[in-house]
């Protein structure tokens, strides 16, 4: 085959620049500390880190998400701990109430100290997360969830949904609990009933006594209307009211006892039309305590005892309800702290595979670099060598 000059210049400058490109890659790998420069460097491999870089990033999202439902977990936890507090400091007052040396101004002063704690455990219902979110006012969480007075009535303007946070590619995990089920479902003790006026009642007369050995569990709705008169509705077997139970009456100086269906209940002092009261295995925390500072401040004895007893149960009731729902927020505290474990377990196992799918050898790639600066060197050295071999050389000599 026959050579030419520019064949020699051609091939020589070939080999430098591909010596030039090896060099600059082995350089890059040693500057980042990374094996694979492009995706051509290892097809195979590099199609592997990007799965476990995607996997990875996830994981991230996954252990920020674990980091919110813990924050939001401990918030939810030390706000039902406040009104755990306040719930036993009213169970407190309830029984130094029923002490029978009392007198009405002593009740009156209780019944007083009662109302501040009635507003502050409105208030703690009402709390706010750090994004200004209402914590249980379930999936309305920019609605207050506990509107109202003592006077007027506290009703639950939120929903029973309970907001979540994905911990995991399989878990949705609660972080807030529905404040109706937190207030509003306390539960009386098996065999009993709370026996409640209506916030807006204009009359004095209040739940006395109640005999309840017939009683089926429903929850009865009693209105008073002109003369008076009493309809007395099932809430649970007829929720639209359309048949009224009419109950027998009996009255005896200022009580008026309603018997129905094997039980019966007293109202001591003198209703007013449209005035209206309830009997139910269920009641609102806000309306015990309501009911009992009515009470304190009616000065009849057998108000305040009836009261003292329903009250202590309610608070009771209460406290329950909070515990339950804080055993839960325990336990999904407990979860996010194992899953931030198994988190951290796996962000390492996702390192250690991409630094070996990705990491250079540092030992094997300083060892290219110096071979590759002596064939680079080797090769612009031949090309000056061979590029000087001219006949142009020989002449005149």
């Amino acid at each position: 085959m026959r050579v030419t000059t520019g064949m020699i210049f051609d091939s020589g400058l070939s080999q430098i620049q591909r010596q030039n490109a090896q060099l600059l890659d082995t350089q890059q790998q040693v500057a980042t500390g990374r094996r694979i420069l492009k995706p051509s460097d290892d097809p195979v491999a590099s199609a592997r880190a990007l799965e476990v870089s995607q996997s990875k990033s996830v994981n991230a999202l996954y252990t920020a998400n674990q980091g919110y439902a813990s924050d939001a977990l401990r918030v939810v936890d030390s706000k039902l701990d406040a009104a755990n507090d306040l719930i036993t400091y009213v169970r407190t007052r309830a029984v130094e109430a029923g002490n029978g040396a009392y007198s009405n101004s002593e009740r009156a002063a209780i019944a007083s100290d009662l109302e501040q704690q009635f507003s502050a455990l409105q208030s703690i219902a009402n709390s706010q997360d750090s994004s200004g979110d209402y914590i249980f006012a379930g999936y309305r969480s920019n609605a207050q969830p506990f509107v109202g007075s003592m006077a007027a009535g506290v009703t639950y303007q939120g929903d029973q949904g309970t907001r979540t946070l994905q911990i995991s590619s399989s878990r949705n995990l609660p972080i807030t609990s529905s404040g109706d089920e937190i207030f509003n479902q306390i539960r009386a003790p098996s065999g009993s009933a709370f026996a409640l006026s209506a916030a807006g009642n204009t009359g004095t007369a209040m739940a006395s006594g109640t005999s309840l050995a017939g009683y089926n569990g429903h929850t009865y709705a009693i209105n008073v209307s002109a003369g008076p008169t009493y309809q007395i509705f099932d809430s649970t077997a007829d929720p639209t009211h359309a048949s009224p139970i009419t109950p027998t009456v009996t009255t005896s100086g200022s009580d008026t006892t309603l018997s129905f269906g094997g039980i019966s209940m007293t109202l001591t002092g003198t209703p007013a039309a449209g005035d209206s009261y309830t009997l139910s295995t269920v009641a609102s925390t806000f309306d015990v305590i309501g009911n009992f500072v009515s009470a304190l401040n009616s000065g009849n004895d057998k108000l305040n005892r009836f009261a003292v007893t329903q009250t202590i149960a309610g608070m009771d009731a209460s406290q329950d309800s909070i515990s339950q729902v804080r055993s839960g927020v325990g336990s999904r505290m407990v979860e996010v702290e194992t899953q931030q474990n198994i988190n951290a377990d796996l962000d390492l196992q996702y390192a250690e595979t991409l630094s070996r799918l990705q990491d250079v050898d540092y030992a094997g790639a300083v060892s290219n670099l110096v071979q590759q600066q002596t064939y680079l060197q080797a090769a612009q050295q031949s090309f000056m060598r061979v590029s000087n071999l001219s006949l142009f050389n020989y002449l005149g000599s």
